[in-house]
């Protein structure tokens, strides 16, 4: 097996690369190989109980050929054929910088690249690397694709599609340099596409009619006549809770790939219960509700003219116009913005349009919706998880108070996919303050097997820990074990930080990054492939840079905007027993 070198420190970083390795065309099988690729980096993950087990199979910056492990690995999908074992990772980066503060200058930061989209053929029987290709690339002008998720004949696909998700509200450029870019300007658009490939050619398109929202992911469900979509909004503004779950509904595969469904926004049927806030820490309480019509136009949030649909531009029959959105930072400013601003108007667009729509029109508000998984225990796939990551508020867990998030469950009536028969909490976080140990820490990617509900955490601030903290109840991010058999939940793995300021980080602070700034993040069911208990986990360690150089110089004053850096990261084999 060929391994690759160790990552080296420059400016300009120098990487392995393994020319016997070739590239492929998207959907075809592997090109013969005597040898895999694996990378020599030590793990980043780190198990935390009995039965578990890591082997790391490629580190951001490490090259097969022409291709290179880009960072900010998310979203993972794999698919196990008589060709081989396919995977798709998501590139969470974008060229808007974050964060970017004005005036403009080399403290802000910005990834090199746009979101892209990975396609590798994996050996099961060694953990490697066969063969890999981008199948989006950053000249797309894709911005943050965060989860992904294959539809397949499970899930009442006739034909497989993958759905890969942009998390962001910024303007950008069409073509060309993404940023900076002109807020409605005819050259620009507003984020929170959903893009569908084709697995078997490659072929992809944006799919408007999903939503215009920050996505983290769309997940499909089975069991219904028609196919079903799930999408929840990631937003980056969570106080008022102002983030709702959609869900997509078509005849077929074939109305998806061409957008021939309708987006539906989940309503509670509760008078009281309408919100996140609404459930005090540690309540029982379940609630029964519809996912209601949202009209085309505001679901594609594009104008008969192509341009991008803002608040002034929605027709009188569906209410408009819209006001503008709100300038006391309780919807996304743009970049820049100075949080102690009060006159900076929030961003509009085709996302505070769908926004004020669900306001108007009672929308279930959850504080921040990250990824979603259906329970694959025989006939339980209407059984919905749904991740929440709250807000890490310090302070006593009380109503209206969001401490460490929730996992919610979501149970929908196997004979009408738009009636919900339960909202409940299943995992509370919020019964305790920030920093407690035994809570879940901003629960963020999940999946499930027949045996459990797996959750990748993603810190928030108030959550995070000085490196090397004495405090007992200090954690690195977590992934955690939800057991069916019992209700119990445990940690199985940690983040490990090791890297950080060691021979292959160029980033320019002189210590570690605190506890839980590095996220375990993209998890999948990889035991078709790998056998039982086997999964497919990333880690993104933001603190970690294997490159850096100067930005552009744009904007003035003159001298470099922002620094680009390509932040650490790495793609994991991770085998659970009984998992």
């Amino acid at each position: 097996m060929v391994h690759a070198r160790s990552i080296v420190p420059s400016r300009l970083l120098r990487l392995a690369t393994i020319g016997a390795i070739a590239l492929f065309a998207a959907g075809a099988a592997p090109s013969a190989a005597a040898d895999g690729f694996k990378t020599d980096q030590d793990a980043m993950l780190t198990p935390v109980a009995s039965g578990v087990s890591v082997d790391p199979i490629i580190t951001v910056g490490e090259t097969l050929g022409s291709y290179r492990f880009e960072a900010i690995p998310d979203g993972i999908s794999i698919r196990k054929t008589a060709a081989g074992t396919e995977i798709w990772v998501n590139h969470e980066t974008a060229r808007v910088p974050f964060p970017y503060n004005l005036p403009p200058s080399p403290a802000n930061q910005n990834d090199f690249d746009n979101a892209q989209l990975s396609h590798m053929w994996l050996d099961p029987a060694t953990s490697s690397v066969v063969s890999a290709e981008l199948v989006i690339r950053s000249t797309e002008n894709f911005q943050r694709f965060c989860s992904n998720y294959l539809a397949t004949s499970k899930e009442g696909f006739e034909r497989s599609l993958l759905f890969t998700n942009e998390e962001t509200p910024d303007w950008t450029n069409r073509t060309g340099n993404a940023w900076p870019a002109t807020i409605g300007a005819p050259e620009a658009r507003e984020g929170g596409y959903v893009v569908a490939v084709d697995p078997a050619t490659g072929e992809h398109r944006v799919i408007l009619g999903m939503g215009r929202l920050n996505h983290e992911n769309s997940v499909a469900i089975p069991g219904f006549k028609k196919v079903v979509l799930l999408t929840g909004d990631d937003t980056f503004t969570t106080s008022p809770s102002q983030s709702q779950l959609y869900s997509y509904i078509a005849k077929d595969a074939n109305g998806v790939w061409n957008d021939g469904g309708r987006l539906y926004a989940f309503v509670s049927n509760d008078p009281v219960l309408k919100r996140y806030d609404d459930f005090a820490p540690g309540s029982t309480a379940s609630i029964s509700g519809m996912f209601i019509p949202v009209p085309k136009l505001i679901a594609r949030g594009v104008n008969p003219d192509g341009t991008e649909l803002e608040a002034e531009d929605v027709p009188a029959e569906l209410g408009g116009p819209y006001p503008e959105p709100p300038s006391d930072g309780t919807w996304q400013r743009p970049p820049g913005t100075p949080s102690s601003a009060t006159d900076v108007p929030g961003i509009d667009g085709p996302q505070w349009v769908l926004e004020y729509w669900s306001k108007i029109n009672n929308v279930f508000a959850f504080t921040r919706v990250e990824d979603i998984a259906y329970d694959k225990r025989d006939g339980m796939g209407n059984v919905v998880y749904i991740a929440d990551s709250g807000r890490a508020t310090a302070g006593t867990p009380q109503a209206g108070r969001s401490t460490n998030g929730r996992v919610w469950k979501m149970v929908i009536d196997p004979k009408n996919e738009r009636k919900v028969t339960s909202l409940s909490i299943l995992i509370e976080g919020d019964d305790n303050p920030v920093k407690t140990l035994n809570e879940i820490h901003q629960p963020d990617n999940l999946e499930t097997t027949a045996n459990g509900l797996y959750i990748t955490e993603d810190p928030s601030g108030n959550n995070q820990f000085p490196f090397g903290s004495t405090d007992p109840n200090a954690t690195a991010a977590r992934l955690w074990q939800y057991q069916f058999a019992t209700g119990t939940m445990r940690p199985i793995l940690a983040v490990n930080h090791d890297a950080d300021e060691g021979p292959t980080d160029v980033d320019p602070s002189t210590s570690r990054g605190n506890l839980g700034a590095w996220e375990s993040s993209g998890i999948v069911d990889a035991s078709a492939a790998f056998g039982p208990g086997a999964f497919l986990v990333d880690v993104q360690a933001h603190t970690l840079w294997v490159e850096k150089a100067d930005g552009p110089d744009i904007l003035p004053p003159a001298g470099p905007d922002w620094t680009d850096k390509r932040e650490g990261g790495q793609l994991l084999l991770v085998r659970v027993d009984g998992g």
